[in-house]
């Protein structure tokens, strides 16, 4: 979360919400507790956090990028890379129909493995993406990066059938990049280019030519398209449960029965 910058936006219809947050550096986290003493935030790495699963309405971060894992035993097997494993651990706690609006590297829609986007399709749905140029940090943090901010809602169940942006394709300029960018070249606010990188040619979101973000980026999120119905609080559903039901007199006593 850094110093908290996502909680100092909170819009003010929001402003009721209790707030949650985690941050790895100590000096940012302790910024943010004092800038947001009411909210729950833990200084610790997000993989020694103990946020239980299918919890959260919406949650919101700029994930850290790397080329490198983190030890959680949970999620060892599938192997993520970082980005990928913030993805998946933050989609696993929202509860269903919760929504989440994450910035990962453009490496998650793009890279060849689909493995992270099948077990993020499995539990969720893209409700939009849109591709930064990679200028979009420069003045903030100094680096030059492509990113794409990921907008998710949590499925009620799990599902095996698998959408087109688990997979790549060409565009118009024959660069490989995913097929949601494909069918939506509208939501890449720059121009896809091949460059040389430090181990051969790779894709990059180049900034178009006088173009301002801010306006581009206002004009892309009104194509993000989803609605959010509260959480059905538990207690009124435990209120409505019946106290007994009938006993079968084919069941015997003491045994368990559907």
């Amino acid at each position: 979360m850094g110093v908290g910058n996502f909680f100092g936006k909170l819009p003010e219809n929001l402003n009721q919400s209790k707030l949650y947050g985690v941050e790895l550096d100590s000096i940012s986290g302790r910024i943010a507790k004092l800038l947001y003493p009411d909210a729950n935030i833990q200084i610790k790495g997000f993989e020694k956090t103990d946020y239980p699963n299918d919890f959260f309405d919406v949650a919101i971060g700029n994930v850290p990028f790397g080329a490198y894992k983190v030890n959680d035993r949970q999620y060892d097997r599938y192997n993520f890379m970082i980005h990928d494993y913030f993805l998946a651990k933050t989609i696993d706690q929202l509860r269903p129909g919760g929504v989440a609006a994450l910035i990962t590297t453009k490496g998650t829609m793009d890279k060849a493995s689909p493995e992270v986007r099948k077990y993020l399709a499995e539990r969720a749905d893209l409700l939009g993406a849109i591709r930064l140029p990679n200028t979009a940090f420069k003045a903030n943090a100094g680096t030059e990066v492509s990113a794409d901010i990921l907008f998710f809602q949590k499925r009620e169940s799990f599902t095996k059938e698998m959408p087109d942006w688990v997979n790549l394709e060409s565009d118009a300029n024959g660069i490989t990049i995913n097929k949601y960018f494909v069918q939506h070249p509208g939501m890449i606010l720059g121009e896809m280019k091949e460059v040389s990188g430090p181990y051969g040619m790779e894709t990059t979101c180049a900034p178009m030519e006088g173009a301002v973000l801010e306006l581009q980026l206002q004009e892309a999120v009104k194509h993000i398209k989803g609605s959010m119905v509260p959480a059905v609080d538990v207690e009124t559903e435990l209120d409505e449960m019946p106290e007994s039901i009938p006993a079968d007199p084919n069941v015997r006593n003491y045994s368990y029965t559907v």
